[in-house]
């Protein structure tokens, strides 16, 4: 059977006949991604029959709503027969219409562009047709409280289409919801303190990792970001908070030996080299404990919630469908993303701008799934977050690994400390956190550059 336009889906004048906005391809993909992969209608949101222009998809999709809503699953050869014993097979198109959109998108990489597609056309047919009714109200002399009715509640649909709008939540119980969780804090049932990353200072500072926030790690090209995020990534991960990492620049197997070793608390080169390692120590192998320590390092990574999903590119829509999938798979709690200037955005607009896109993104996507997302971000050689003020400005804080930069100087590129440069909720700005690199063991540990103390000894006048 033929697909045929919805009788609404035209906008009719006295010249010509011309179709409303829609996307016959995206619509396609939705029904195609909904039917292969179920956990997908967790995350519809308001998608509603009216979304879809075509009617067999229209009616399709609904006949797909009423089997989930029912508690059941869509399998095609089953569902085909559903349809057949209802009588509604033709209106979705007939057998071959159905295979054709179970096959139609084989993965489930860009579910979400779809979807927001989806939604744009919608309000877009939504705003043409409310327009008409308007100027139909318009011309028929209507009194003020008419038009009023005419223009104020359309437009209001349209908005909360657009924004996916929820209604606001009653005064009265966020006021009792706050003080039940404060009450909780004054009896000591609730701590204050978020995730704990397992860095003593960062923590005492931070109060932990809070769902729904993002942080940002900053350094230097090969300044410590990778070393801090996935240090912090094995005091988060457990089977109760997993975590995963994303890197967009290294391999799986770099970030899973960093891990490794910092866990294990052994010297890099006992990981990385360990025959060498165990030459330069007089022996002809490792020792039984270094082994046991590997061992137990290896153990905690397979079964402590720690999860490795280098996306298969660096868009940002799939870089966000990437952490969906873990999301929904694995109930992951904490996302690193390594690091934020490879991610790419939109196209043919400055760099500053793509971040800014690209940022927002990411802080909606914490803020929906209820999770906290850590971004490395490269700074030039000024310390300046680089090409991303905006990524600053969305994060609700902000560690800078500080070294040292005078090329002159003999304390170059030694690690100073960790600057906060931003702390929205604590006001912990601008604190300095006595934590340097252990090049050796890789992580960063309590201490602070020695050579700071070194002051230069002022020579008569000043040098211009």
């Amino acid at each position: 059977m033929g697909i045929i336009p919805h009788t609404e889906a035209s906008m009719i004048d006295q010249t010509h006949i011309e179709a409303l906005p829609h996307s016959v391809g995206c619509e396609k993909a939705v029904l195609s991604v909904l039917m292969q992969f179920p956990d997908y209608w967790h995350e519809t949101g308001d998608l509603a029959e009216d979304w879809f222009y075509m009617p067999a998809n229209r009616a399709l999709f609904g006949a797909m709503k009423e089997v989930v809503d029912a508690g059941g699953t869509i399998e095609l050869v089953g569902f085909g027969q559903k349809l057949l014993d209802s009588g509604r097979m033709n209106a979705v198109g007939g057998m071959s219409y159905l295979a054709e959109i179970y096959t139609y998108q084989p993965t489930d990489g860009h579910f979400h562009q779809h979807l927001a597609e989806l939604r744009v056309k919608a309000a877009c047919r939504l705003t043409i047709m409310t327009a008409r009714k308007m100027q139909e109200t318009a011309f028929g002399a209507p009194d003020g409280l008419e038009l009023l009715d005419a223009t104020s509640a359309p437009v209001t649909a349209i908005h909360e289409l657009i924004t996916a709008s929820r209604p606001s939540p009653d005064a009265k119980e966020l006021g009792r919801e706050w003080f039940a969780n404060y009450e909780k804090l004054i009896r000591g049932e609730k701590l204050p303190m978020g995730i704990r990353t397992g860095i003593f200072e960062i923590d005492q500072a931070l109060r932990g990792l809070h769902p729904g926030m993002v942080g940002v790690i900053s350094a230097r090209s090969s300044g410590g970001k990778s070393t801090l995020a996935t240090q912090i990534m094995c005091g988060v991960a457990s089977p109760e908070t997993p975590a995963i990492y994303l890197p967009l620049e290294g391999t799986v197997d770099a970030a899973y030996s960093r891990c490794i070793i910092q866990l294990s608390r052994l010297e890099a080169a006992a990981i990385t080299a360990p025959a060498e390692y165990a030459q330069l120590n007089g022996r002809s192998t490792i020792s039984k404990e270094e082994k046991e320590k590997v061992g137990a390092a290896l153990r905690r990574l397979i079964s402590g919630g720690f999860h490795f999903d280098p996306p298969s590119n660096r868009q940002i829509t799939t870089v966000l469908s990437t952490i969906r999938r873990a999301h929904r798979k694995h109930g992951i709690k904490v996302a690193f993303v390594d690091y934020v200037q490879l991610i790419r955005g939109e196209r043919g607009i400055s760099k500053e701008q793509e971040i800014m896109g690209i940022s927002n993104s990411i802080q909606e996507l914490a803020a929906e799934l209820g999770i906290f997302v850590c971004l490395m971000s490269q700074e030039n050689s000024d310390g300046d977050t680089k090409h991303a003020k905006a990524i600053e400005e969305d994060s609700d804080w902000t560690l800078s690994v500080v070294q040292g930069q005078d090329k002159k100087r003999d304390d170059y590129k030694n690690h100073k400390h960790i600057l906060i440069t931003k702390d929205r909720h604590n006001g912990r700005g601008g604190e300095k956190l006595p934590l340097i690199l252990d090049r050796k063991h890789v992580r960063f540990v309590t201490g602070r550059d020695e050579s700071e103390d070194e002051k230069p000894k002022k020579k008569g006048f000043a040098s211009f």
